[in-house]
């Protein structure tokens, strides 16, 4: 049994677990939670609340002449739900709310050892956002105030999410760093929908930081 503790892109906190039940069956959960209030002037208030959790099962298995790589095939799905809210005085309510699900499968290879592993997953994570309400603008600037009020709206799309995993330390003990991309394919116009500033391709690129534990 194996978890990770650590923080993913903007702070988020983000856990990880993973237990083998065999020799080459294994379960996964991971899940995530951040939260953000702003206030920085009298008239606006932000809070930004995000949760999420997903599980699999899969097959992995040691190949190699020392015993020392790994193949492994995970598949599941998730669930989660965001809120962000910005208040202000004199002018409408920018705020989204959602929930979705996704289905993903996951195929990947490792080199691993007592105090380095290294290894290279290739995620396709399907997404369906429902019971979307939302002011949606015209325009993205801040002065403008042309908005109309979506509800109930659903969007799918679908990711690949290549993804490098680095962990070094002791034999139990290692310190985590996992960074990738995400690309979307299907469906793209609905995903740069409710990820704008994704336009701007930093965002695209994930981040985590952390500490892995082996029990």
């Amino acid at each position: 049994m194996s978890a990770i503790l650590g923080l993913s892109g903007c702070a988020a906190t983000n856990l990880q677990a993973s237990y083998a039940l065999s020799d080459h069956a294994g379960i996964m959960i991971d899940g995530m939670y951040h939260f953000r209030h702003t206030n920085k002037e009298e008239s606006v208030d932000e809070r930004l609340n995000m949760l999420f959790g997903e599980a699999g099962a899969g097959y992995f298995s040691k190949f190699g002449n020392q015993n020392n790589k790994l193949f492994q095939c995970y598949g599941g799905f998730g669930y989660g739900r965001t809120s962000d809210v910005i208040d202000y005085n004199d002018q409408p309510d920018p705020q989204a709310n959602a929930s979705y699900v996704n289905v993903f499968f996951q195929p990947g290879v490792a080199i691993i050892s007592n105090r380095f592993e290294v290894a290279f997953d290739l995620r396709a994570n399907y997404i369906q956002m429902f019971n979307i309400n939302a002011y949606l603008y015209n325009q993205f600037e801040w002065w403008n105030t042309d908005s109309k009020f979506h509800s109930d709206t659903t969007l799918n799309f679908m990711n690949l999410e290549p993804t490098i995993t680095l962990k070094i330390g002791g034999k139990k003990l290692k310190g985590f760093l996992q960074t990738g991309l995400t690309l979307p394919t299907v469906n793209r116009s609905s995903y740069f929908g409710v990820s704008t500033t994704s336009l701007f391709l930093v965002p695209l690129i994930k981040f985590s930081v952390g500490v892995s534990y082996s029990f």
